[in-house]
Protein backbone atom coordinates (compact mmCIF):
# COMPACT_ATOMS: atom_id res chain seq x y z
CA UNK A 1 0.00 0.00 0.00
CA UNK A 2 1.62 2.99 -1.19
CA UNK A 3 1.89 6.25 1.43
CA UNK A 4 -0.10 9.64 0.24
CA UNK A 5 2.22 11.86 -0.98
CA UNK A 6 1.92 15.45 1.08
CA UNK A 7 1.73 18.58 -0.53
CA UNK A 8 4.54 20.85 0.13
CA UNK A 9 3.68 23.46 2.52
CA UNK A 10 3.04 26.88 0.82
CA UNK A 11 4.81 30.10 1.57
CA UNK A 12 2.37 32.11 2.01
CA UNK A 13 0.64 32.12 5.42
CA UNK A 14 -2.07 34.37 4.48
CA UNK A 15 -5.38 34.07 6.08
CA UNK A 16 -7.81 35.14 3.93
CA UNK A 17 -8.63 35.19 -0.09
CA UNK A 18 -8.59 38.14 -1.51
CA UNK A 19 -8.68 40.37 -5.41
CA UNK A 20 -8.49 43.90 -6.19
CA UNK A 21 -11.75 45.70 -6.40
CA UNK A 22 -11.33 48.63 -9.64
CA UNK A 23 -13.40 50.91 -6.91
CA UNK A 24 -14.01 54.93 -7.73
CA UNK A 25 -14.53 57.48 -5.18
CA UNK A 26 -15.20 61.14 -4.59
CA UNK A 27 -13.93 61.77 -1.26
CA UNK A 28 -12.34 64.83 -0.65
CA UNK A 29 -14.75 67.19 -1.93
CA UNK A 30 -15.30 68.88 1.54
CA UNK A 31 -12.48 70.90 3.26
CA UNK A 32 -13.09 70.03 6.56
CA UNK A 33 -14.54 66.29 6.05
CA UNK A 34 -13.61 65.35 9.35
CA UNK A 35 -16.01 66.27 12.11
CA UNK A 36 -15.48 69.84 10.80
CA UNK A 37 -11.85 70.06 12.04
CA UNK A 38 -9.25 71.28 10.00
CA UNK A 39 -6.41 69.93 12.70
CA UNK A 40 -7.69 65.74 12.35
CA UNK A 41 -8.58 66.56 8.71
CA UNK A 42 -5.44 67.58 7.71
CA UNK A 43 -3.70 64.45 9.67
CA UNK A 44 -5.90 62.14 7.26
CA UNK A 45 -4.82 64.27 4.48
CA UNK A 46 -0.98 64.53 5.24
CA UNK A 47 -1.51 60.46 5.13
CA UNK A 48 -3.24 60.93 1.70
CA UNK A 49 -0.09 62.39 0.47
CA UNK A 50 2.03 59.77 1.63
CA UNK A 51 0.35 57.01 -0.67
CA UNK A 52 0.95 57.60 -4.19
CA UNK A 53 4.62 57.50 -3.56
CA UNK A 54 4.22 54.93 -0.82
CA UNK A 55 2.28 52.26 -3.23
CA UNK A 56 3.91 52.62 -6.26
CA UNK A 57 7.23 51.90 -4.07
CA UNK A 58 5.76 48.83 -2.48
CA UNK A 59 4.94 47.22 -5.94
CA UNK A 60 8.16 48.52 -7.37
CA UNK A 61 10.01 46.52 -4.45
CA UNK A 62 7.60 43.52 -4.75
CA UNK A 63 7.96 43.07 -8.72
CA UNK A 64 11.76 43.02 -8.27
CA UNK A 65 11.81 39.89 -6.44
CA UNK A 66 8.90 37.86 -6.97
CA UNK A 67 10.99 36.16 -9.98
CA UNK A 68 12.64 34.53 -6.87
CA UNK A 69 9.56 32.46 -5.80
CA UNK A 70 7.61 29.92 -8.00
CA UNK A 71 4.89 29.29 -5.10
CA UNK A 72 1.57 29.44 -6.85
CA UNK A 73 -0.40 30.66 -3.92
CA UNK A 74 1.61 33.34 -2.79
CA UNK A 75 2.32 34.80 -6.59
CA UNK A 76 -1.51 34.69 -7.17
CA UNK A 77 -1.76 36.87 -4.14
CA UNK A 78 1.18 38.98 -5.36
CA UNK A 79 -0.75 39.74 -8.50
CA UNK A 80 -3.77 40.81 -6.00
CA UNK A 81 -1.18 42.61 -3.86
CA UNK A 82 0.02 44.73 -6.88
CA UNK A 83 -3.56 45.57 -8.34
CA UNK A 84 -5.03 46.73 -5.08
CA UNK A 85 -1.81 48.28 -4.34
CA UNK A 86 -2.06 50.40 -8.10
CA UNK A 87 -6.02 51.26 -7.11
CA UNK A 88 -5.21 52.89 -3.87
CA UNK A 89 -2.73 54.83 -5.57
CA UNK A 90 -4.55 56.24 -8.10
CA UNK A 91 -7.30 56.93 -5.73
CA UNK A 92 -5.48 58.65 -3.61
CA UNK A 93 -3.46 61.06 -6.29
CA UNK A 94 -7.19 62.02 -7.22
CA UNK A 95 -8.39 62.24 -3.63
CA UNK A 96 -5.17 64.14 -3.34
CA UNK A 97 -5.99 66.19 -6.64
CA UNK A 98 -9.44 67.52 -4.86
CA UNK A 99 -7.57 68.82 -1.75
CA UNK A 100 -5.22 70.90 -3.91
CA UNK A 101 -8.39 72.53 -5.36
CA UNK A 102 -9.18 73.72 -1.85
CA UNK A 103 -5.81 75.50 -1.73
CA UNK A 104 -3.57 73.18 -0.07
CA UNK A 105 -0.37 72.09 -1.57
CA UNK A 106 -1.05 68.24 -2.30
CA UNK A 107 1.10 68.62 -5.07
CA UNK A 108 3.66 69.40 -3.26
CA UNK A 109 3.71 67.35 -0.60
CA UNK A 110 3.50 64.02 -3.17
CA UNK A 111 6.58 65.71 -4.54
CA UNK A 112 8.51 65.66 -1.20
CA UNK A 113 7.07 62.26 -0.56
CA UNK A 114 8.50 60.56 -3.81
CA UNK A 115 11.74 62.52 -3.09
CA UNK A 116 11.95 60.06 0.23
CA UNK A 117 11.25 56.95 -1.59
CA UNK A 118 13.95 57.53 -3.97
CA UNK A 119 16.56 57.86 -0.99
CA UNK A 120 14.68 54.08 -0.47
CA UNK A 121 15.60 53.34 -3.69
CA UNK A 122 19.06 53.65 -3.49
CA UNK A 123 19.14 50.30 -1.29
CA UNK A 124 19.51 46.57 -2.39
CA UNK A 125 16.42 45.31 -3.20
CA UNK A 126 15.46 43.14 0.18
CA UNK A 127 16.21 45.84 2.07
CA UNK A 128 13.40 47.70 -0.33
CA UNK A 129 10.85 45.15 0.30
CA UNK A 130 12.05 45.67 3.82
CA UNK A 131 10.70 48.78 3.91
CA UNK A 132 7.80 47.72 2.13
CA UNK A 133 6.99 45.28 4.51
CA UNK A 134 7.75 47.64 7.70
CA UNK A 135 5.55 50.19 6.18
CA UNK A 136 2.80 47.53 5.08
CA UNK A 137 2.98 46.37 8.83
CA UNK A 138 2.02 50.28 9.71
CA UNK A 139 -1.12 50.45 7.11
CA UNK A 140 -2.45 47.15 8.85
CA UNK A 141 -2.17 48.33 12.52
CA UNK A 142 -3.57 51.76 11.51
CA UNK A 143 -6.30 50.24 9.72
CA UNK A 144 -7.03 47.94 12.60
CA UNK A 145 -7.21 50.61 14.88
CA UNK A 146 -9.94 52.50 12.74
CA UNK A 147 -11.66 49.56 11.77
CA UNK A 148 -11.97 48.56 15.33
CA UNK A 149 -13.83 52.33 15.58
CA UNK A 150 -15.29 52.27 12.38
CA UNK A 151 -19.01 53.43 13.73
CA UNK A 152 -17.48 56.37 15.84
CA UNK A 153 -15.22 57.29 12.32
CA UNK A 154 -18.60 57.13 10.21
CA UNK A 155 -19.82 59.49 12.55
CA UNK A 156 -17.73 62.02 12.47
CA UNK A 157 -17.00 62.16 8.56
CA UNK A 158 -18.91 62.69 5.40
CA UNK A 159 -20.15 59.25 3.99
CA UNK A 160 -17.63 59.69 0.77
CA UNK A 161 -14.64 59.82 2.80
CA UNK A 162 -15.85 56.83 5.11
CA UNK A 163 -16.48 54.79 2.15
CA UNK A 164 -13.02 55.95 0.80
CA UNK A 165 -10.61 55.00 3.75
CA UNK A 166 -12.52 52.11 5.18
CA UNK A 167 -12.06 50.74 1.78
CA UNK A 168 -8.45 50.94 2.17
CA UNK A 169 -8.09 49.79 5.20
CA UNK A 170 -9.93 46.65 4.59
CA UNK A 171 -7.42 46.10 1.64
CA UNK A 172 -4.84 46.67 3.70
CA UNK A 173 -5.91 44.16 6.27
CA UNK A 174 -6.04 41.84 3.59
CA UNK A 175 -3.01 41.48 1.86
CA UNK A 176 -1.35 42.55 5.20
CA UNK A 177 1.17 39.29 4.62
CA UNK A 178 1.75 38.99 0.92
CA UNK A 179 5.42 41.08 0.99
CA UNK A 180 5.98 39.89 4.47
CA UNK A 181 5.56 36.08 3.06
CA UNK A 182 8.14 37.28 0.27
CA UNK A 183 10.67 38.55 1.97
CA UNK A 184 10.34 35.74 3.93
CA UNK A 185 10.84 33.60 1.32
CA UNK A 186 13.71 34.93 -0.40
CA UNK A 187 15.69 35.44 2.20
CA UNK A 188 17.60 33.02 5.01
CA UNK A 189 15.80 33.44 8.75
CA UNK A 190 18.58 35.65 10.32
CA UNK A 191 18.86 37.82 7.67
CA UNK A 192 15.33 38.12 7.42
CA UNK A 193 15.34 38.98 11.15
CA UNK A 194 17.82 41.82 10.84
CA UNK A 195 16.10 43.39 7.37
CA UNK A 196 13.17 43.55 9.28
CA UNK A 197 13.96 44.87 12.84
CA UNK A 198 16.22 47.47 10.83
CA UNK A 199 13.46 48.79 8.58
CA UNK A 200 11.18 48.77 11.39
CA UNK A 201 12.91 51.22 13.30
CA UNK A 202 13.94 53.31 10.17
CA UNK A 203 10.74 53.38 8.67
CA UNK A 204 9.49 54.58 12.24
CA UNK A 205 11.72 57.50 12.02
CA UNK A 206 10.88 58.73 8.75
CA UNK A 207 7.02 58.03 8.54
CA UNK A 208 6.39 59.88 11.38
CA UNK A 209 8.96 62.35 10.81
CA UNK A 210 7.51 63.28 6.81
CA UNK A 211 3.76 62.67 8.21
CA UNK A 212 4.43 65.65 10.79
CA UNK A 213 6.11 67.67 8.30
CA UNK A 214 3.38 67.41 5.91
CA UNK A 215 0.69 68.05 8.46
CA UNK A 216 2.53 71.56 9.68
CA UNK A 217 2.62 72.64 5.84
CA UNK A 218 -1.24 71.44 5.24
CA UNK A 219 -1.88 73.83 8.59
CA UNK A 220 0.01 76.55 7.62
CA UNK A 221 -2.78 77.19 4.95
CA UNK A 222 -5.27 77.64 7.42
CA UNK A 223 -2.43 79.65 9.80
CA UNK A 224 -2.90 76.84 12.31
CA UNK A 225 0.79 75.62 12.01
CA UNK A 226 2.33 77.32 15.91
CA UNK A 227 -1.77 76.84 17.45
CA UNK A 228 -1.60 74.56 20.52
CA UNK A 229 -4.95 73.70 20.25
CA UNK A 230 -5.37 72.54 16.64
CA UNK A 231 -2.07 70.28 17.65
CA UNK A 232 -3.50 69.06 20.84
CA UNK A 233 -6.61 68.03 19.09
CA UNK A 234 -4.42 65.43 16.27
CA UNK A 235 -2.65 64.48 19.42
CA UNK A 236 -5.78 63.34 21.09
CA UNK A 237 -6.90 61.55 18.13
CA UNK A 238 -3.54 59.39 17.96
CA UNK A 239 -2.47 59.11 21.29
CA UNK A 240 -5.86 59.43 23.76
CA UNK A 241 -9.06 58.70 21.20
CA UNK A 242 -9.03 56.42 19.07
CA UNK A 243 -5.61 56.43 19.78
CA UNK A 244 -3.85 54.59 17.08
CA UNK A 245 -0.49 56.07 18.33
CA UNK A 246 -1.02 54.36 21.39
CA UNK A 247 -3.41 51.06 20.58
CA UNK A 248 -1.02 50.05 17.90
CA UNK A 249 1.94 50.23 19.96
CA UNK A 250 2.03 46.50 21.54
CA UNK A 251 1.38 44.99 17.55
CA UNK A 252 4.12 47.52 16.75
CA UNK A 253 6.35 45.77 19.26
CA UNK A 254 5.30 42.49 17.98
CA UNK A 255 7.45 42.83 15.12
CA UNK A 256 10.49 42.38 17.18
CA UNK A 257 9.67 38.76 17.80
CA UNK A 258 11.60 36.26 16.15
CA UNK A 259 8.19 34.15 15.39
CA UNK A 260 6.10 37.10 14.42
CA UNK A 261 3.41 37.07 11.54
CA UNK A 262 1.15 39.25 10.30
CA UNK A 263 -1.56 36.98 11.08
CA UNK A 264 -0.97 36.24 14.53
CA UNK A 265 -3.01 39.30 14.76
CA UNK A 266 -5.99 37.04 13.20
CA UNK A 267 -8.87 40.33 12.85
CA UNK A 268 -10.43 38.86 8.99
CA UNK A 269 -13.88 39.92 11.02
CA UNK A 270 -13.36 43.21 9.94
CA UNK A 271 -12.99 42.43 6.27
CA UNK A 272 -16.20 39.63 6.36
CA UNK A 273 -18.31 42.34 8.01
CA UNK A 274 -17.15 44.97 5.69
CA UNK A 275 -17.67 42.49 2.44
CA UNK A 276 -21.41 41.32 4.13
CA UNK A 277 -22.01 45.08 3.70
CA UNK A 278 -20.73 45.47 0.51
CA UNK A 279 -22.63 42.29 -0.50
CA UNK A 280 -19.50 40.86 -1.43
CA UNK A 281 -19.38 36.50 -1.17
CA UNK A 282 -16.80 34.93 0.34
CA UNK A 283 -14.11 35.28 -2.65
CA UNK A 284 -13.88 38.86 -3.40
CA UNK A 285 -14.37 39.60 -7.03
CA UNK A 286 -13.01 42.30 -8.89
CA UNK A 287 -15.61 45.11 -9.72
Amino acid sequence: MSTPRSETPSLSRSEIPFAARNRHFKAGQEKYWYNGDPAVSAYFNALSALFPAGETFFCDSVRALRDRVDDPKLLAEVKEFLAQEAIHSREHHIYNKRITEQGYPMDKLERRSEQMQAMGRLLPKKLQLGLTIALEHYTAIISDCLLDVRGHFAAHVTPTDYEFWIWHCVEETEHKSVAYDLLRAVTSPLGFYFIRVFSLFATTLSFNAILMWHIWTLLKVDGLQWNARAWGRILHYQWVFPGAWRVCFPAWLAWLKPGFHPWQDDNREHVATWKAENGETENASAA
